[in-house]
């Protein structure tokens, strides 16, 4: 009995002709690679295991970050060749040894990652995991702190460098701050700070504040750098100097007065000067003088620019081969009387000025230039701008004198010696709001020239710390 159940088992899981042989159901035959591809499993054909390695998961399958991409690693376990491995659409980079690796860019939030990994028999494995990230996407606060800015209203600025200083603050941290695509110094504590160099008119400041998730916070303000300000940085101060009552040995003048008070008139109106200190007449002792000059150095400032006119005697002693003022109560022709040019001279090197115009409207008063002429800045009238900013930022002690080792005259016109009537009539004429000392001169050399046997002087004094600067005169506003 238990042989026939066996026996009919086996007949009935005995496969038909067909099945052994690869027959279709109608009789016809299967090719042979046909039978193969629907019976043949051979060894390597599963699909491929994916191990992550980074990010490291929890057991939820899950990291949580906070950045903007991800760099994802792991490697293909399979024993047939890996021929391409994708992660969320991105091709990632396969090595040798069936590692890989990718780039992945993260949003705000839930990120699903799929890691597909196809092997050479086309054989596709699959690996997903999810990142949860909190992407910082707040720009850095920016405050500044230096210059002072009042929101849409220009800093002035005086100087030729300015110190923009600040505050950059970020919970991510700060990467860089830049100030005009400077890059500025930052502190631990988001401090920073930058030197920069203005130009003249409006300097645009572009402060960036970037943190370490690429957020970019821009603040803008202006920095208005005026040549105005920058040559009236300091006081304009004039001593003026005028003598007609001589006696004794010296006959009276009919000009000197009427020409520095006309001279302290016209600066104190028409152009930048806060003081104009006189001596007239009996004033202008050689102790008064003197003690004048003492002041001008312990009050001018570093800032400050100075003219000093004169307009009286002058004497030239040929024995020492010096010149002189004669002051007001010189009553002989003895030098223990006189002011020297050697004197005048040591006071223009020790007034810590920025500029100083000494003019003199006296005989021999070009003793004052002894040493030949010195080298000045070249004028440009193509960029008066940046001429008259060379020029002011550089210090000089300027002369101008009516004449050379000679007499000149005091008569003239219109009760001025011929000398100050034409330097009169070209501060009045002036048209321009700037005018340095050589474009003064030049402006009425030639009509001194002309109209006398006297020629005038425009020359740097030697040994009185001048460096090729220019007195510039500022004309005021009507």
């Amino acid at each position: 009995m238990k042989i026939l159940i066996i026996l009919i088992t086996f007949l009935i899981v005995l496969p038909t002709s067909a099945q052994v042989t690869g027959s279709t159901p109608s009789g016809r035959l299967l090719p042979k690679k046909q039978i193969e591809k629907q019976t043949e499993n051979p060894k390597g054909n599963s699909a491929p295991q994916i191990v992550i390695m980074e990010p490291s998961l929890n057991n939820l399958n899950e990291a949580e970050l906070n950045q903007t991409s991800i760099i994802v690693r792991g490697r293909i376990v399979d024993n047939s060749q890996i021929i391409s491995v994708m992660i969320n659409n991105t091709k990632a980079t396969l090595l040798n040894d069936n590692n890989f690796f990718a780039t992945i860019p993260l949003s705000d939030g839930m990120n699903n990652i799929k890691v597909e990994a196809v092997n050479s028999a086309g054989i596709k494995g699959e690996s997903v995991f999810r990142i949860i990230n909190k992407v910082d996407s707040f720009a850095p606060t920016v405050t500044i702190v230096e210059p002072s800015v009042t929101r849409g209203i220009k800093v002035i600025r005086k100087s030729e460098v300015t110190v923009v200083k600040g505050y950059a603050l970020d919970p991510s941290g700060v990467l860089e701050v830049k100030v005009n695509n400077q890059r500025a110094s930052v502190s631990d504590n988001g401090e920073f700070s930058v030197e920069l160099y203005l130009k003249m008119g409006d300097n645009p400041i572009v402060v960036q504040a970037i943190d370490s998730y690429f957020n970019t916070r821009t603040d803008t303000f202006t920095i208005l750098r005026k040549l105005e300000d920058i040559i009236t940085v300091g006081r304009y101060v004039a001593l003026v100097i005028g003598i007609n009552s001589y006696e004794g040995y010296w006959r009276p003048l009919k000009t000197a007065v009427n020409d520095a008070t006309e001279i302290a008139d016209i600066l104190k109106s028409e152009y930048h000067f806060a003081e104009v200190h006189t001596l007239i007449n009996e004033e202008a002792t050689r102790r008064n003088i003197i003690e004048k000059f003492e002041w001008l150095t312990s009050n001018i400032t570093p800032d400050d620019n100075l003219l000093i006119f004169y307009a009286g005697h002058g004497q030239f002693y040929k024995g020492l081969n010096k010149g002189y003022w004669v002051p007001y109560d010189a009553k002989t022709n003895s030098i223990a009387d006189y002011i020297s040019n050697n004197d005048v001279k040591t006071f223009l090197g020790g007034i810590p000025s920025k500029h100083t115009l000494l003019i003199t409207d006296a005989c021999f008063a070009g003793d004052i230039f002894r040493g030949g002429e010195t080298e000045k800045i070249p004028f440009d009238p193509s960029d008066m701008s940046r001429y008259y900013k060379e020029v002011y930022r550089k210090p000089s002690r300027l002369a101008i004198t009516s004449g050379g080792i000679e007499e000149v005259m005091d008569a003239g016109k219109e009760n001025h010696s011929i000398f100050t009537y034409y330097l009169l009539k070209a501060l009045k004429e002036n048209p321009n709001k700037y005018m340095d000392a050589s474009q003064l001169f030049n402006d009425f050399k030639v009509a001194v020239t002309n109209n006398s046997d006297q020629t005038p002087i425009l020359q740097a004094v030697k040994e009185t710390n001048d460096e090729g600067g220019m007195f510039i005169f500022v004309k005021r506003d009507e």
